[in-house]
């Protein structure tokens, strides 16, 4: 995804918002576009887990029709894989650097940060 940036969610903050989203009947009907609270480029995000992790990580740039491939050659249905390649295509060129406001909105709180869900998943990465 080159140095495009995405707003990386914690997948306990799309957790929260899908509850309340189901019991609150206020937010019955509503559409809710949620992000995380930073915009970050996989660089910058392989650099946050290194720090956390105190171990140096490699990043490489894979050309998107070779990561799709790649996909596919792991049994991910062709059409689904270049759905995947679509993103990673909107990422690098920029059009995915948005962030919503709708996770404090719903849940009173601002989305935990990648280097927080780092801190607290580092133990996952060892």
């Amino acid at each position: 995804m080159g140095e495009g940036k995405s707003a990386p969610i914690a997948p306990e903050d799309i957790a929260e918002v899908a509850v309340r989203a189901l019991t609150d009947q206020d937010l019955c009907g509503e559409v809710l576009e949620i992000t995380g609270g930073e915009l970050l480029s996989v660089p910058e995000q392989v650099d946050a887990l290194a720090r956390v992790l105190r171990k140096p990580i490699r990043c490489l740039d894979v050309p998107v029709q070779a990561a799709v491939d790649e996909l596919i050659r792991a049994g991910i249905p062709a059409q689904m894989a270049g759905a995947v390649g679509q993103s990673f295509e909107a990422v690098r060129d920029g059009r995915a650097a948005v962030i919503t406001e709708t996770v404090a909105k719903v849940t009173g709180r601002l989305p935990k940060t990648f280097a927080t869900w780092a801190r607290e998943h580092a133990a996952l990465f060892s």
